[in-house]
């Protein structure tokens, strides 16, 4: 064996390995929500701020923070808007992705939907000891 190869790992050890990730993506998942939060808290006072004052932009030493705006779609009345999409064709207005779910389900039952695939997505579940 050459100095820079590792031995394998055994299968404990990667059971070990894979608990340990999991664990840690949970830690930093958590972080990662109270830091959501917290920007969320921090954004929202500045933009009080900054309406109240008039302004769309502040800068300091530390950096320059823009009031930005997007349009975004939201639904008030779903069907209206598939009575639309099939009166005038804008299937475009939707996202391009079929519920898996529904899918499985009635793949399950036997049924093929036509222009989909059915595949096997496989992984491991890992559970504590």
């Amino acid at each position: 064996m050459s100095e820079n190869t590792s031995p394998p790992l055994t299968t404990s050890a990667i059971i070990a390995k894979l608990v340990e990730c999991r664990d840690e993506k949970r830690r930093i998942k958590e972080r990662e929500k109270e830091l959501i939060e917290e920007w969320r808290t921090l954004e929202m006072e500045l933009l009080v701020r900054l309406d109240e004052q008039g302004m769309k932009k502040a800068s300091t030493n530390d950096g320059t923070a823009s009031v930005t705006e997007v349009v975004l779609p939201q639904v008030v009345d779903w069907e209206a808007v598939y009575a639309h999409i099939q009166e005038t064709g804008d299937f475009y207005l939707l996202q391009k992705r079929p519920a898996a779910a529904a899918f499985r389900e009635l793949n399950d039952s036997g049924e093929a939907i036509p222009g989909i695939e059915a595949y096997t997505k496989r992984s491991i579940s890992l559970r504590k000891a």
